[in-house]
């Protein structure tokens, strides 16, 4: 079936996005069967104003071993990474490295931005492993959606400006009319 004023370019690009999705699922279906992770996370509120902050707190669930703890921004088209400062990275920073798997449990204050929705997931790699080596991963990774609204600011009136414009309209309004008169009948 051919569709007007779709040419070769768009077919590729029509099967370019068919062996995407293939590989995303395919990707997702690993995920799947790999163990969930050492560690919870839990984001507190889940949905905030902009400017406001939130608790991420990382909790060991047991078990033996060190691992080093990402934090990405999830279902993005580029890596962005969230660093032990709560600054975004586009390259692998460890929120926290080297942590132990029985250990005590990990609390940090942050302010996301920008506003919108942040899928936050927690990849748990060894220590010194790479967190961009999906098929090195021993855990599935831990997601939690966090969303963050635009901060709605009233808008003030400007009175200043607009009171004169009104009075210099209603004053040319009543010139016309008084003046006028004549050419109304």
């Amino acid at each position: 079936m051919s569709v007007p004023g779709v040419g070769r370019a768009a077919t590729a690009s029509t099967r370019a996005l068919a062996g995407a999705l293939t590989l995303l699922a395919l990707a997702a279906s690993g995920e799947a069967a790999l163990p969930a992770p050492p560690f919870t996370l839990d984001v507190t509120p889940s949905g905030i104003a902009a400017g406001e902050s939130v608790v991420v707190r990382i909790t060991p669930t047991g078990g033996a071993g060190a691992f080093d703890l990402y934090l990405m921004w999830a279902l993005a088209p580029e890596a962005a990474f969230l660093g032990p400062d709560g600054v975004w990275a586009p390259r692998p920073v460890a929120f926290r490295a080297g942590v132990a798997a029985g250990g005590a449990p990990i609390s940090a204050r942050w302010t996301p931005n920008p506003p919108g929705e942040i899928p936050l997931a927690l990849v748990v790699v060894p220590t010194g492993g790479d967190p961009m080596d999906r098929f090195a991963w021993a855990f599935r990774p831990v997601l939690t959606p966090l969303s963050v609204r635009v901060a709605a600011s009233p808008v003030p009136v400007p009175w200043r400006v607009l009171a004169p414009l009104a009075i210099g309209t209603l004053l040319a309004c009543a010139f016309v009319l008084r003046e006028g008169r004549p050419f109304l009948g």
